[in-house]
């Protein structure tokens, strides 16, 4: 059992940790393992597979603070997109372009339903060069970076994912978001990467309607909640 302070909140009295079935001994473990990190209670991540999980962490005081919708694209059998309404770049063409996405990072991140006060650190690392600069795309308004998006690549498992993608606040709604999801199917397309998947907030409703618009179907959802350790 991994249990951490919440990256990029590790400020608040809560550790993280994930439960996929009811069990009031590793709960009991979990707040330990919290209290010796100075925590006094549990951000607990679960699934829409185990519902009697959330009923269990609800009736000890938990609250959920977040909730995602996991879907999933065939991307074979997605229609190939259409040209963008933007102009895109990939982070391999453009590296110079490294400080404003770190600069739009840094606010992105904190915009997140459910995320306000994140700070972000090794974003260069995980955020940027961890991830192929061919399927990094980037959204320009002349020199200026308007969004950023960019996939991940589980060596695990296999599976292909939409990563984090920010937006600057003045261009959300215009576009932009889906110009660069448009440019990872492409990607996907051409380098025969069977699926795709990609994981978004509830309350993000204009990216939930894209997904469904492009073609993704739902394959479950996870539920975060907050609670004490006062219990343990």
């Amino acid at each position: 059992m991994q249990v951490i302070p919440i990256p990029g909140l590790e400020h608040l009295p809560y550790a993280e940790v994930w439960f996929h079935e009811v069990d009031d001994a590793r709960w009991r473990e979990a707040c330990a393992a919290a209290l010796a990190l100075g925590k006094t209670g549990l951000e607990v991540w679960t699934t829409d597979r185990t519902p009697e999980v959330a009923s269990f962490f609800e009736q000890r005081g938990y609250e959920e603070v977040r909730h995602y919708v996991i879907s999933e694209l065939d991307v074979a059998a997605a229609p190939d997109p259409v040209p963008p309404p933007v102009e895109l770049v990939t982070f391999a063409e453009r590296p110079d372009l490294e400080p404003q996405l770190h600069e739009l990072a840094q606010l992105a991140y904190a915009d997140q339903p459910g995320r306000a006060g994140s700070v972000i650190e090794g974003w260069h690392d995980w955020g940027l060069h961890r991830h192929a600069p061919e399927s990094y795309f980037i959204a320009l308004d002349g020199e200026r970076v308007l969004g950023y998006g960019y996939l991940e690549h589980n060596e695990e498992t296999g599976v292909w994912s939409h990563g984090f993608m920010a937006v600057v606040r003045e261009a959300r709604g215009r576009g932009v978001a889906g110009a660069i999801k448009r440019a990872q199917i492409a990607y996907a397309k051409a380098q025969g990467i069977p699926s795709l998947r990609t994981a978004n907030e509830t309350r993000l409703e204009s990216m939930l309607a894209l997904n469904r618009r492009l073609g993704y179907r739902t394959l479950y959802e996870e539920i975060v909640m907050r609670g004490p350790c006062s219990a343990a």
